[in-house]
């Protein structure tokens, strides 16, 4: 938290125990970025879990939902694989978590206006190479 306070001097704390937290971060991954509030919810040892928090996002025309997020509706953010074991608590959330944040947060920008995730993964769309009819959005 410490480290994440320095970097980040207009953090919101919401909560914050010996083995928990909630903070509120903004984020601009580019220049010409919109200004994003995400929250960061962790529990020690357990899990971590982002939210996008002060907009709406959008999702593409040619979509039903957004890329990579374990909820639309919540604005979960997927920024790992947790069966891959990509992150664990050890790993300082300032060099990992947020940095993935905004790197989420750019890809989604660059995904808006036709619908393509550029940011890896797993593949979001599975017949998107063989096919105009997108299937598996639901």
């Amino acid at each position: 938290m410490k480290k994440i306070k320095r970097d980040f001097p207009e953090i919101k704390v919401l909560k914050s125990e010996w083995d928990n937290f909630e903070i509120v971060v903004k984020i601009r991954p580019t220049s010409i970025s919109e200004l994003y509030e995400v929250k960061i919810v962790y529990t020690e040892n357990k899990w971590i879990k982002i939210f996008v928090v002060n907009k709406v996002l959008k999702t593409a025309t040619n979509r039903t939902k957004l890329p990579h997020v374990y909820d639309s509706h919540k604005q979960q953010l997927c920024l790992y694989s947790p069966s891959k074991k990509e992150w664990n608590a050890h790993n300082y959330i300032i060099d990992t978590i947020l940095p993935w944040i905004s790197e989420w947060l750019y890809f989604y920008e660059l995904w808006l206006p036709e619908g393509k995730w550029l940011g890896g993964g797993h593949n979001e769309y599975p017949n998107e190479d063989n096919t105009d009819t997108l299937v598996n959005e639901e």
